[in-house]
């Protein structure tokens, strides 16, 4: 499959276009970005309140990471494809490759906007910042795989919610009640996001991202990035886009 770089550029010109006017694409956007401004203004010294000091930071990235790609980007295909946009796109030469890879550089920095936006909202230390953007950047590319797939199956915008519900769930629940219970916490234990937090936290504590502790976490994000590739292929072969 051919990727042209000049084909790439007006694409992802349309993709943004399009996110911007698709009223559900904005409740996304604003969800993770209220919520941070709604937990800095309750939880506003989170030191007083018995709280980890990233508390907010992580819950509302947590939400950004799991809503925007998984649910967004799928959406995104699945209203081309009921306005027939994406069969005209691939009767003017566009390749598959070009139309998925659009839509994940759009979604994911879309997505490094919005975390950048909670980082400075929750008022954290500014020199934790490009750690941070590393650490998100790489697990949020298993989700906007994953997110490409629920887009591949879904065939209008009402199906993106029950197909991105249940992974929205497991990538969600497990990091915010890992310690709820004993299978909770082992369910969590192979969730990429899980494992992003646990990097964040050992971090922003004065470990190194790259200490020997946390060569397991990068593993299981690895893992879970070569499952989305893996996933992907395998249902575009079954299904392709416009199906």
């Amino acid at each position: 499959m051919k990727l042209r770089m000049h084909t790439l550029a007006v694409l992802i010109k349309k993709d943004f276009r399009l996110m911007f006017t698709n009223k559900n694409m904005l409740i996304m956007i604003l969800l993770p970005i209220g919520f941070a401004v709604l937990y800095q203004t309750i939880f506003g010294d989170v030191k007083e309140a018995g709280m980890p000091s990233n508390f907010v930071l992580t819950l509302c990235e947590l939400l950004n990471l799991s809503a925007i790609p998984l649910t967004g980007l799928a959406m995104m295909v699945a209203e081309e494809k009921e306005k027939n946009t994406l069969r005209v796109l691939m009767l003017s030469d566009v390749s598959a490759l070009e139309y998925i890879f659009s839509k994940i550089i759009s979604v994911l920095v879309l997505m490094e906007l919005i975390t950048i936006v909670i980082f400075f909202i929750t008022a954290t230390q500014l020199s934790y910042l490009p750690m941070f953007l590393l650490v998100t950047t790489v697990t949020s590319i298993s989700m906007l795989l994953f997110g490409s797939v629920v887009g591949l199956l879904s065939k209008d915008q009402m199906s993106t919610s029950t197909l991105s519900t249940p992974l929205m769930i497991l990538f969600l629940i497990p990091p915010m009640f890992q310690n709820m219970n004993e299978v909770i916490d082992k369910i969590a234990s192979i969730v990429p996001t899980t494992r992003m937090m646990a990097i964040i936290n050992d971090a922003m504590n004065g470990m190194s991202i790259l200490s020997q502790e946390h060569l397991l976490d990068f593993g299981i994000i690895l893992a879970w990035i070569l499952l989305g590739v893996v996933t992907f292929a395998m249902m575009y072969r079954r299904k392709g886009f416009d199906n």
